[in-house]
C-alpha cells in the first residue's frame, strides 16, 4: 500500500514451532523454532495457532511429537500447545525488542467451534 507506506506479508506457520522431516516421518518439535528471520525487524507481528493442535489422524501433519528429548506417537494436545507456546514466548522474550516491534497473539477464532 504505497499511499501509507505500508508493507504487508504473511507468512505461515500454524504450530508456531517446528515440523522437520527425519527420514520418511514428520516430526513436531515442540522446542524448536528455526527460520524466524523472516519475523526479525517487523514493526508488528501478528500470531495465532491452536486449532491445528488438535487435528488427529490423516489430517494430522506430523507422525511423532519430539519433546525436549523424548519423542512420542502422540500425547495430550493441551499440554503440547502448552510446551509450544512456551517456546514460542521464549523466543519472543529472546529476539524481540518491544520498544521497535509489537507483538500479538490471537487465539482460535471461536467461529471454529459453533
Amino acid at each position: 500500500m504505497k499511499q501509507y507506506n505500508v508493507s504487508v506479508m504473511f507468512e505461515r506457520n500454524v504450530f508456531l514451532v517446528d515440523i522437520e522431516k527425519e527420514g520418511s516421518w514428520q516430526v513436531l518439535k515442540l522446542n524448536s523454532i528455526k527460520d524466524t528471520k523472516v519475523w526479525e525487524g517487523m514493526d508488528v507481528l501478528i500470531f495465532n495457532t491452536w486449532h491445528w493442535f488438535i487435528h488427529t489422524g490423516n489430517i494430522q501433519p506430523w507422525d511423532f511429537i519430539q519433546d525436549g528429548e523424548n519423542t512420542y506417537n502422540d500425547m495430550n494436545r493441551y499440554v503440547a500447545f502448552e510446551q509450544a507456546l512456551e517456546t514460542w514466548a521464549r523466543w519472543v522474550d529472546e529476539n524481540i525488542d518491544p520498544s521497535k516491534t509489537k507483538v500479538f497473539f490471537q487465539g482460535i477464532s471461536p467461529t471454529h467451534f459453533k
